[in-house]
């Protein structure tokens, strides 16, 4: 199976406040689930239009201050297994500090470096049979 998307996707923990424009605005908190170069997605109550802009600030222990931008919904999903209404969210960047992406990004492979390593060292030390 080919891949569809255009860079790797990484799971990150925070929150994104929305806000919609136009002829009946939104504004209201929605979960990050995971996070890329280009974009990032959610989990939200609100059912938006795809094509529809958006603009955030997205709240992460990844970064000291808000990452503000625009975006640009690009599917909505209701994953089958939740009874109440949740749906999964994909924003494409339009508007953003790429530099502060970049900076997450960086923030989080090192994090995932880090808990790999420790892992590792934690198989070394029980496989370690003193004589």
């Amino acid at each position: 199976m080919s891949e569809k998307r255009n860079h790797e996707r990484l799971i990150l923990d925070g929150d994104v406040h929305i806000k919609t424009r136009g002829k009946n605005p939104l504004e209201f908190r929605v979960f990050l689930d995971n996070f890329s170069f280009g974009g990032f997605a959610v989990y939200s109550q609100q059912k938006l239009r795809p094509g529809r802009i958006v603009e955030f600030n997205l709240i992460t222990q990844a970064l000291d201050q808000g990452l503000v931008g625009r975006g640009r919904i690009r599917h909505v999903t209701q994953p089958p297994q939740y009874s109440t209404p949740l749906y999964t969210v994909g924003v494409e960047f339009t508007e953003v500090n790429k530099d502060l992406v970049i900076h997450i990004i960086h923030r989080v492979q090192a994090k995932i470096a880090l808990e790999m390593q420790a892992k590792r060292q934690k198989v070394y030390a029980a496989d370690f049979i003193a004589f």
